[in-house]
């Protein structure tokens, strides 16, 4: 490994998502000093699979699996086809379990009331950073119900970022339950997060 590849390698933060497509496997980041931003998303997610319309039972398996494996949730948003996590964990082992028993159990459960049908294609909608729209591309895929892998983000630390971050999730709440209109990002999410004087968004 060369000198370039080896600073690249350290300063790598964000995983899953999009950035996985059409790549080989690697190992995601992980810090377990600072908070990471978390995004599940599914283009399955329509109909009887909105997950606004599990929400009791996602938040019932964040909290099973949150004190299972001794991971701190610190915000969450449950959105119609995504779900937001600001989280932190103590051990690699512990947070890569917990992203997995939260994504397979709310899988597992919306698709046993609401199976898919056959060749029932995913529907694409918005808004989730690091997941572009028509991940399921091919045919292997749309029998999944999470569009692409988890996406995830080591923040810097606990101070601006992991604020506004926070407060991004906050307003992702907000305006899935209807208490405030959507409003249109005008700069990509990863610009807005790593500016070094970003103002917290004003909801």
């Amino acid at each position: 490994m060369n000198q370039l590849t080896f600073i690249k390698s350290r300063i790598r933060k964000a995983h899953g998502g999009d950035l996985s497509l059409g790549k080989r496997r690697s190992r995601r980041p992980l810090d377990i000093k600072k908070p990471m931003h978390v995004t599940l998303r599914s283009e399955f997610a329509y109909s009887g699979r909105c997950l606004l319309k599990h929400r009791k039972m996602i938040d019932t398996i964040v909290k099973k699996a949150s004190r299972r494996f001794r991971i701190s949730v610190y915000e969450k948003a449950i959105c119609g086809n995504h779900l937001h996590l600001l989280v932190r964990g103590k051990t690699r082992f512990e947070i890569q379990n917990f992203f997995r028993v939260v994504a397979g159990h709310i899988a597992q459960q919306i698709l046993e009331l609401h199976p898919l049908r056959a060749n029932e294609k995913p529907r694409a909608r918005g808004g989730a950073p690091g997941i572009k729209k028509n991940t399921c591309k091919h045919a292997k895929n749309q029998r999944k119900f999470w569009a692409a892998l988890i996406y995830s983000r080591v923040l810097s630390g606990w101070g601006n970022e992991f604020r506004i971050v926070k407060k991004y999730i906050e307003q992702n709440t907000l305006e899935a339950l209807g208490v405030i209109p959507y409003q249109i990002r005008k700069s990509r999410y990863n610009v807005m997060i790593t500016r070094t004087r970003a103002v917290p968004l004003q909801i």
